[in-house]
């Protein structure tokens, strides 16, 4: 009885403590999108969870509510993308691609891009299709790339289906141009758009 008693007073703690957790996480955002930027400072950083984590990255890195210190802001993200946050292993992945604020490190952009790639961020899919094109970080591969690629393109992306369809590979319906409605003008058949986002150059 005695072990049911204990059992139950930690499984209560525990959700005690998620609950306040996701309420500190909650009163954050609402004081970022309030722009009451110390106020969600201190919330951020008394919630331990990889959201709050990405969101000091932001803030760090932006210099929202603290002096702009993207060597803090990468280590925020950090943090976060070590415990699975998608969108910051996809900024890990961008940093270290482009080089700014931070020695250009492409094999660790092109291990950061697959974490977030194989959690279904399609920018990182694409980005990660591209580095196996080129060789970027990883060793030249287009069967690998052409495996990245039409996961990008599944989930709709449009770059990645241009690519694919100039590599003579079958462009899954998802990444297909959408008809615009609102242009009388259409734009030259086949022409790609001059650097897909994401992708610094």
């Amino acid at each position: 009885m005695r072990i049911f008693f204990t059992m139950t007073a930690v499984v209560t703690g525990l959700t005690l403590m998620a609950i306040t957790a996701e309420a500190d996480y909650q009163a954050g955002l609402r004081a970022y999108r309030a722009h009451d930027y110390k106020s969600a400072l201190k919330e951020f950083k008394s919630n331990p969870t990889r959201d709050s984590q990405y969101n000091l990255g932001v803030m760090y890195f932006k210099g929202e509510g603290v002096n702009a210190d993207p060597l803090e802001g990468v280590e925020w993200f950090r943090k976060a993308a070590a415990k699975g946050q998608v969108q910051a292993q996809f900024v890990l992945g961008t940093i270290f691609d482009g080089g700014k604020n931070v020695t250009q490190d492409r094999a660790a952009a092109a291990r950061w891009y697959r974490k977030a790639a194989e959690q279904g961020h399609p920018q990182a899919q694409f980005n990660l299709g591209l580095m196996y094109t080129n060789g970027e970080g990883v060793s030249k591969d287009r069967a690998e790339a052409v495996v990245w690629l039409k996961k990008a393109a599944g989930n709709g992306h449009q770059d990645a289906g241009r690519l694919l369809k100039t590599m003579g590979e079958k462009v899954p319906p998802q990444a297909m141009p959408k008809p615009d409605k609102n242009s009388s003008k259409s734009s030259a058949a086949g022409t790609p758009s001059e650097l897909p986002p994401g992708h610094p150059r």
